[in-house]
């Protein structure tokens, strides 16, 4: 016995021979199919595809191998030797050629005397396989049988080359269920949270005989915003009115503006409530931008004496809020200051107004005047949005239904808001 010599490429060829990544795998009626149409149209009671492996042949695929292992020895192969050329391997009696006379698969179980092999190539050209048929018999084998074996070839060839289409195929559209399944998962989750934050939002206040009414609009830019908005009854004698607006969006934006949240209601801040500049030091102190992804937040915070109908504020990098007045005159209260956790041991000051009967004050975030529209593309700007609050409006719709319909207009009828919008309406009616 001559066994198969090792071909100068075996490297490249045995890499070719992973990729297709066939090794090894349960049987699959496509090369089932390609075996049983070999022993059929040529007439062998033996057909197989074997894969040449490092050491060993591998039978993807056969039939007339009865109780045959799956593998054998590639030195005893015959299919080591078929892989040596780009052309077939055809013995028409083994007992008679000196590589085989004495091969165990000749003098013993399946006692071949013919074979005849056809080499298939992986997708990078290299022999990585075989096609054959054998008898137990001599036999002779026409050009015809060779024509018509090179076909078989080439469909099983072709099938071998498909394996790895197909199981990238099956793997992407597995990944893709994975996918949705987790998008939809997450949607579950989204949802969650949304519901979530909107559950810090307050309750509106807008019946005719409360001697102050609220009402406001949140709209997030994606499913969970950033903004934040409340108002809440210290004492008595006492209101305190927000608007925070995270830098960002999503859900990291959300997360620090609903932290914030359950840090005013909770009353955990030292110092109180009542002292506006002293609420937006400590959650200076309490949020730093450094601990928290580098996320900052501006704010607005005022609190209402009932008694001496003052309004005591301070804003923290926050745009002015807006107090019109029955008599038409409208007033900007606060200055901007540093924004909340962006800077350590920023100060802020608390300023004051008298209220007047009938008063109406508008807390916003700057996603409803930093849009633009009309033919220059110019920005809204706020004192644009301030025209739009202080203008009469129909008397079908509350104020904040107008504000926010003439913000739509000037975006135009193509596009939307692409930041948090959120507003307040505090009437002072008496």
């Amino acid at each position: 016995m001559i066994a198969p010599t090792t071909p100068a490429d075996e490297a490249a060829r045995l890499e070719s021979l992973y990729t297709l990544d066939v090794l090894d795998t349960p049987a699959d009626p496509r090369f089932d199919r390609v075996v049983k149409l070999a022993r059929h149209v040529l007439g062998t009671p033996i057909a197989y595809i074997a894969l040449v492996d490092a050491k060993r042949q591998w039978f993807k695929a056969s039939v007339g191998l009865c109780g045959m292992v799956r593998e054998t020895s590639r030195d005893e192969s015959f299919c080591g030797h078929t892989i040596l050329e780009d052309k077939p391997l055809v013995i028409p009696n083994a007992l008679e050629d000196e590589r085989f006379f004495d091969n165990p698969l000749v003098i013993g179980e399946p006692y071949i005397r013919f074979y005849a092999g056809y080499p298939l190539k992986g997708p990078d050209g290299q022999n990585v396989a075989t096609l054959c048929v054998a008898d137990s018999a001599p036999r002779a084998f026409s050009d015809s049988d060779l024509g018509t074996l090179r076909q078989l070839a080439e469909l099983a060839e072709q099938e071998l080359n498909l394996v790895g289409v197909i199981t990238a195929q099956q793997e992407l559209l597995e990944t893709r269920n994975a996918l949705i399944a987790s998008q939809q998962q997450l949607a579950r989750e989204l949802a969650e949270a949304s519901v979530y934050v909107r559950s810090f939002l307050p309750e509106r206040q807008v019946g005719i005989d409360d001697p102050i009414r609220f009402d406001y609009q949140f709209i997030a830019s994606s499913q969970l915003g950033g903004d934040l908005l409340g108002y809440e009854e210290l004492d008595d004698d006492h209101l305190a009115v927000w608007l925070l607006d995270v830098t960002g969006h999503g859900v990291g934006a959300t997360l620090l503006s609903i932290s914030v949240g359950n840090t005013l209601r909770n009353g955990t801040l030292p110092g109180g409530p009542c002292d506006p500049a002293g609420v937006l030091r400590e959650l200076n102190r309490a949020y730093p931008m450094e601990r928290n992804n580098n996320k900052f937040f501006t704010m607005w915070y005022g609190v209402y004496q009932r008694s001496t109908r003052t309004l005591r504020y301070a804003s923290a990098g926050h745009h002015p809020a807006l107090m019109g007045t029955p008599d038409g005159a409208s007033q900007r209260l606060g200055s901007p200051g540093l924004m909340v956790g962006a800077v350590a041991d920023a100060d802020y000051e608390t300023e004051s107004v008298v209220v007047p009967e009938g008063a109406r004050l508008y807390l916003f975030s700057d996603g409803l005047y930093e849009i633009r529209g009309g033919a220059d593309d110019a920005m809204l700007g706020l004192t644009g949005i301030c025209q739009i609050i202080t203008a009469p409006h129909p008397p079908e719709t509350t104020r904040i239904q107008h504000v926010l319909q003439q913000a739509r207009g000037y975006l135009g009828p193509d596009r939307t808001f692409t930041d948090d919008v959120s507003i307040l309406e505090v009437e002072f009616a008496r």
